[in-house]
């Protein structure tokens, strides 16, 4: 009889070895509805107040990266986005769903020249190969640099990298264990310091 034995990691913090449910649909109650919100109680405070994008940079990988950015102040804005990813196959899987809201400190005006960021993040993720799978929760806070190109009175180029601090609750296992051997399935709960962000997005001003 196949046995499936579970091994806590205890890497930082403390660790009773007890299973959490990872529940998707329980982030996408809390993530879109707050970047929903942020659309509709945003306060225009110039003519251009508001600029949508999308992330090219991460379409290429099977991602749908897109947000919004409203102006706040001279020299500052908020910015919300989100990550999600479907992609499922028989041998291959790189689901994901992220949502990301923080500040931006323009050098010159909201939208024109560089900027330095900070923010929050939260999501969850089921990735995988025919070797690998793991799922899991991931959660913290990070900063990034950026530069915005205006391309034209309505449309800017945006470039943007970072990296952050995050809280990983980790399940990993061997993609398939035949029924006559022992699966053995790994949790973890640690702090890694990650790359976050790497964004070459195109946005429209309103």
């Amino acid at each position: 009889m196949k046995r499936y034995i579970i091994i806590s990691e205890k890497v930082t913090g403390h660790d009773s070895g007890t299973s959490q449910t990872i529940d998707q649909d329980s982030f996408k109650r809390i993530i879109l509805p707050v970047i929903a919100l942020l659309f509709v109680c945003a306060t225009p405070l110039s003519a251009q107040f508001r600029a949508v994008r999308v992330d090219a940079l991460a379409l290429l990988t099977g991602t749908f990266h897109a947000g919004v950015d409203f102006t706040i102040d001279k020299k500052l804005s908020l910015d919300a986005s989100f990550y999600w990813n479907p992609l499922r196959f028989d041998t291959f899987r790189s689901k994901l769903l992220v949502g990301q809201t923080g500040v931006r400190f323009w050098r010159f005006e909201p939208n024109v020249g560089s900027f330095l960021g900070t923010y929050i993040a939260a999501g969850n993720y089921d990735i995988g190969n025919r070797h690998r799978h793991h799922k899991g929760i991931i959660a913290g806070l990070g900063a990034s640099y950026g530069y915005c190109w205006m391309l034209d009175k309505r449309w800017s180029l945006t470039a943007e990298i970072g990296a952050g601090l995050y809280y990983v609750q980790d399940t990993h296992r061997k993609y398939f264990t035949p029924w006559d051997e022992d699966e053995i399935i790994r949790r973890s709960r640690k702090l890694m310091l990650l790359p976050s962000k790497a964004e070459i997005g195109f946005s429209c001003l309103f």
